[in-house]
């Protein structure tokens, strides 16, 4: 720990101490019915500042409006356009294809801690390999899954939160507020399609009733069905393999009038997602509650061209991989054009959380809940092969699903303990439990054909090329690395808020888990806010954080066996878990919670009755961050290289965030709202924690993680209402960044702009004409992936789907 954390902890101590020491603390006084995070994330009436004034760290919060206001209708998406310091890249990439490279103030998705109505949300079940640097090796929930027409509002805490909800608030904490109406409702039909000419449709409603004689049910749902994106090219092999009149390049592809062999673009993907939120009233003091989401979801993603000549799969292995006298076998007299493997994901994501809130007869208030959540992940490889299984490799397979499930249990008390001192307190216990489930084995097996490079072809009078190993594209999990993997944890934590006059709060939070894989953990935060005048409000915060290893981070085994030329024998290459001996001998061990230090300062100014602005500079220092290794190669009979988990870096977040906002009322009764949001972040690798005398994390990839986020981001929003017509335009901007690859080219600064019309045709119908990238921006032409078909930077955060208009009709009832 370093010094500086070691001082905080003792002013946390010290402060803690201070505060239960006052006679005043024991004096009864009526109780405050909202707990301090409660009060620091509730969202104020529409109008307000995006950054609550008098909390003492940055707040954004967006209600029904603001969330309408998306042609794309994805959660995602959603929560990029509002807010600068969140980004989100392309689906790309194996798993990452179907659940998104999310970040906020560029930190990994894990980072941040998703809630609905407070409660923690589960994980999604991919562990994400092959999304941006930022994210790689990330373990996050997924936002994608909660239908946007559930959501009465969300909010989002820009700053370290740990002390109080535990781990992964070290950027900060976005929390989902279901709808509670009890009655009313509405439906919502979406056709959108991009200038190149793929469609998307959304059918969403919600439905408040009655419960009994004081609740309510409220229940919604969306079906989403979007066309694949295609933004690529013919590749250069398959161009070169149509010229030489090889035929059937391209036409392998399962969509319908396809005759790319490589598509690039968001995958086609298609569901249904709902939520639910119930509530009644018992007592006077008490209420019940009730809520959770199903989605299942089905997305179709392709990998990279395999040409004719594609060694390892197409090239001739003998019928009889013992005796190549009778002859050969070659799966390229089958493709003639070559393929192009893909995967199908189907994801189930379940969620139900119940308790029982209100407040006891000593003026305390209370929330006791259970809450269960699971994510499941099913894929299926499609047209592709095992060629170690020579003329007898399936070409479709099972390569393994993943499950993650969370069971929760809070106690949550809250007591205002005199006028100006307020103390909650809460319990928690969690189980976490992640599932991998082996692959039918033809997805990672070594067949009969392997080995085969040691034998003389006979046609050719020169050696077999060797076979691959596994189903070419993504190998599947093998029994070895198959397995469940659990931890549990608890927790107790105490917060107060003390205000210390009129002018000035404080607020302190200690926080103390026990994880049973790795130990203790103890994390505290102090903030401050000072009301300088009614037109000025100065804060900031101090804390430490943590997020814990998850066990699929702690357990993660994917192996891949291949065929080592030189010494004739099988060979394995992947990852192991970071306990594993063979990563012991490397210097691997048992993960340990990356421990975050944050440091926030911040105004909140009122300069005229209609303008306001907040300013916010932070600071995170990361120590212990996870990442897995670069393959590191191995001296032992069974393995060439392999990788694992490790806690490889330390990083230094630095930024601002900037929001001002001004509404005019003109005489006419009409309303205009101009809001402008700025960020700036930057990102440095100050230390590596070598492995056996190595960097764990290579030169390149620490260059991406610095560099691949754009440094300034911002957007300006215009909003204005006329009797039954208003009109929306919104400007995003992503400064420049530096291309992913090897070549580093530059990724220049784009604008993107939207715009929506609506018009209230009558009381309960309302259209909405937009455009979402009016102007049908690109991101730069780059020469890196030309070769595979795609001209512009895969997975740069401003994307490269290209403009799209939509029709959407609500009608309320």
């Amino acid at each position: 720990m370093k010094p500086s954390r070691r001082l905080l902890s003792g002013a946390f101590g010290f402060a803690i101490a201070f505060i239960f020491a006052m006679p005043a603390v024991a004096q009864d006084a009526d109780a405050d019915d909202q707990e301090l995070i409660e009060e620091v994330i509730t969202v104020g009436t529409r109008g307000a500042p995006r950054s609550a004034i008098e909390s003492p760290v940055p707040v954004d919060t967006f209600d029904i409006a603001d969330l309408n206001r998306q042609g794309h209708g994805d959660m995602t998406e959603t929560i990029r356009n509002l807010v600068p310091s969140f980004s989100a890249t392309p689906l790309t990439g194996d798993g990452s294809a179907f659940v998104r490279s999310t970040s906020l103030r560029g930190l990994p998705p894990d980072d941040v801690l998703l809630l609905v109505n407070g409660k923690r949300r589960h994980r999604s079940a991919l562990i994400q390999h092959f999304g941006a640097a930022m994210s790689s090796g990330a373990h996050a929930a997924d936002m994608g899954q909660i239908p946007s027409i559930a959501l009465k509002n969300v909010e989002v805490l820009r700053d370290g939160a740990a002390s109080q909800y535990g781990s992964d608030a070290i950027a900060g904490v976005i929390n989902f507020v279901l709808r509670d109406a009890s009655e009313g409702g509405e439906v919502q039909l979406q056709y959108g399609q991009f200038y190149e000419g793929e469609t998307t449709y959304k059918i969403a409603a919600n439905i408040g009733v009655p419960f009994l004689d004081d609740g309510f049910i409220n229940l919604s749902g969306e079906y989403v069905d979007h066309e694949q994106l295609i933004r690529g090219f013919q590749p250069e092999a398959a161009a070169t393999a149509i010229t030489a009149g090889i035929p059937d390049v391209g036409t392998d592809s399962p969509y319908s009038g396809d005759t790319l062999a490589q598509t690039w673009g968001r995958p086609e993907n298609r569901g249904l997602r709902t939520a639910w939120n119930i509530g009644l009233n018992v007592s006077d003091t008490a209420e019940l509650y009730v809520f959770g989401n199903f989605a299942d979801t089905y997305g179709n993603y392709r990998f990279f061209y395999r040409a004719p000549n594609h060694a390892d799969t197409l090239s001739p292995v003998p019928i009889d991989p013992t005796d190549p006298s009778q002859g050969n076998f070659c799966w390229c007299d089958t493709e003639l054009g070559g393929f192009t493997p893909y995967l199908e994901g189907n994801t189930k994501d379940f969620s139900t959380a119940g308790g029982v809130r209100g407040e006891l007869d000593g003026g305390t208030t209370y929330d006791v809940s259970v809450s269960y959540g699971m994510n499941r992940m099913e894929y299926t490889l499609n047209n592709t092969l095992n060629t170690s299984f020579g003329p007898t490799s399936p070409r479709v397979f099972n390569t393994g699903n993943l499950e993650e499930r969370e069971i929760n249990f809070n106690a949550d008390f809250s007591k205002a303990m005199t006028d100006i001192v307020t103390v909650s307190y809460g319990f928690e216990w969690r189980e976490e439990t992640y599932e991998m489930f082996a692959g039918d084995r033809f997805s990672w097996e070594a067949g009969p054909w392997t080995g085969i490079s040691s034998q003389t072809d006979p046609v050719t009078g020169t050696n077999y090329i060797e076979p691959g190993i596994g189903s070419n594209g993504m190998v599947g999990t093998n029994a070895d690395g198959a397995g469940i993997f659990a931890r549990d944890n608890i927790a107790v934590y105490v917060d107060v808020e003390w205000d210390l006059s009129d002018a000035f709060l404080l607020q302190a939070a200690l926080r103390y888990e026990d994880f049973s894989d790795f130990g203790t953990t103890t994390n505290g935060k102090i903030a401050a806010r000072f009301t300088a005048s009614d037109r000025l409000t100065l804060r900031g915060a101090v804390s430490t954080g943590f997020r814990a290893p998850t066990p699929g981070q702690s357990n993660l085994t994917g192996i891949v066996t291949t065929f080592d030329g030189a010494t004739g024998l099988q060979v394995q290459q992947g990852t192991v878990k970071p306990t594993d001996p063979l990563a012991v001998s490397l210097g691997g061990k048992a993960l340990e919670p990356e421990d975050a230090f944050n440091i926030s300062l911040g105004l909140a100014a009122s300069l005229s009755d209609d303008l306001s602005l907040t300013l916010d500079w932070y600071q995170v220092e990361v120590d212990e961050r996870i990442a897995k290794t670069q393959d590191i190669a191995i001296v032992n009979p069974l393995f060439s290289t392999l990788s694992f988990y490790t806690n490889a870096l330390e990083t230094e977040t630095t930024g601002v965030d900037l929001v001002v906002l001004y509404d005019y009322d003109w005489a006419s009764g009409n309303t205009t709202n101009l809001s402008f949001a700025y960020n700036y972040n930057k990102t440095e690798v100050t230390k590596q924690n070598q492995v056996n005398g190595i960097d764990p994390v290579s030169a390149s990839n620490i260059f991406n993680i610095e560099n691949n986020l754009p440094t300034d981001r911002f957007s300006v929003t215009v909003y204005h209402d006329m009797d039954r017509w208003s009109l929306m335009a919104r400007a995003n901007y992503y400064g420049d960044t530096i291309d992913e690859r090897n070549n580093r080219e530059p990724v220049d600064a784009e604008i993107f702009v939207d715009l929506e019309i609506g018009y209230e045709a009558t009381d309960d119908l309302r259209w909405t004409f937009g455009f979402n990238n009016i102007f049908d921006t690109f991101p730069n032409p780059i020469t890196t992936r030309v070769a595979n078909g795609l001209a512009h930077p895969r997975r740069t955060p401003m994307g490269y789907d290209g403009g799209m208009a939509f029709v959407r009709a609500t009608m309320s009832f």
